[in-house]
């Protein structure tokens, strides 16, 4: 990439996931789905059913978690609408919102740099007295290969929680990073973050870069 050329995050995996109290009505909202031009299907996907599609959409249950969700590896758009008509779907066949835990955006992103991300996150000067008390453990002087950041003093089964994790992308870890994020909170929050994250991403390895 050139020197004036932007940094750009590139989505490659994105989901929103609704967490309920009870068990939803799966069977009402596959009707209430392909009534909204949703193809029906039942695919297995890990500990997931994916039960609908539509464009770049996939709706997926997980029974376990009491999960439904959306998932995309392009389009966040897509997904929004997609969670609209999922917000009408609860509506129609009477899922209370008071029965919500708590919605969940998912994302993992790519962004190729003109610097190496190795380079970058090993230079990192996080808690270097504690590296040094490890590193001399090990006999070994020790870098950074990641950060993972959280807000202080959350907690990760909380209902509102956020995690984001920086590092190289491997096998190209002299171009490219790979970042994941994880964030919980009411469904307002939820969504006002998933719009505006992938903007936030190249000002915040800016920072990662110009340390």
């Amino acid at each position: 990439m050139s020197e004036t050329e932007p940094l750009e995050a590139q989505p490659i995996e994105l989901s929103l996931n609704a967490m309920w109290m009870l068990q939803p009505d799966y069977r009402g909202v596959r009707q209430s789905l392909e009534a909204k031009g949703y193809t029906l299907v039942q695919q297995l996907q890990g500990p997931q059913i994916i039960i609908a599609k539509k464009g770049t959409i996939d709706i997926f249950v997980n029974l376990e978690r009491r999960v439904l969700g959306i998932e995309s590896e392009t389009s966040l758009k897509d997904i929004l609408l997609a969670f609209g008509d999922l917000e009408k779907t609860y509506q129609e066949i009477g899922m209370e919102p008071s029965n919500l835990i708590f919605l969940e955006f998912l994302g993992s992103y790519i962004l190729n740099s003109k610097n190496s991300p190795l380079d970058k996150i090993n230079s990192l000067r996080v808690q270097d007295k504690m590296l040094d008390k490890i590193g001399s453990i090990l006999e070994k002087e020790l870098a950074p290969l990641n950060l993972s950041l959280t807000v202080k003093g959350s907690n990760p089964t909380s209902t509102n929680w956020l995690n984001l994790i920086i590092e190289p992308l491997y096998p190209s870890p002299n171009k490219s990073y790979i970042i994941k994020v994880v964030f919980r909170g009411t469904t307002q929050e939820v969504v006002d973050f998933a719009k505006t994250i992938e903007k936030r991403i190249p000002r915040i390895i800016e920072q990662i870069e110009g340390s």
